[in-house]
């Protein structure tokens, strides 16, 4: 997985590409871990160009999404490929976590 980040104002995206698995996960969840220490409001995880997350993925866009809102901020995958698409509307958590559009 490769992974970069853009911020605009009180907004960070972060961009990852390619297989979100067990070692990638516990990259992500230190960049999210480092944007939530920022004043961003807003937090985007685009998943446009990756084709693979696993359950840790999944419990890590979960965790923080919850404790993002408990703070009164947004943690939301902003873009996903077919593929992710297709594992969170699997896995039930489409509908909370893929901002609407």
């Amino acid at each position: 997985m490769s992974l970069s980040q853009v911020t605009r104002g009180d907004e960070t995206e972060l961009f990852l590409k390619g297989r979100v698995d067990g070692p990638a996960a516990n990259e992500l969840e230190v960049e999210v871990l480092a944007v939530i220490k920022t004043p961003a409001r807003l937090l985007y995880v685009n998943l446009a160009e990756a084709n693979f997350l696993c359950s840790a993925g999944i419990r890590v866009l979960l965790q923080y999404h919850r404790q993002m809102k408990a703070q009164g901020r947004q943690l939301l995958v902003s873009r996903t490929s077919p593929e992710i698409d297709q594992i969170l509307e699997l896995t039930g958590f489409r509908d909370t976590l893929v901002e609407k559009v």
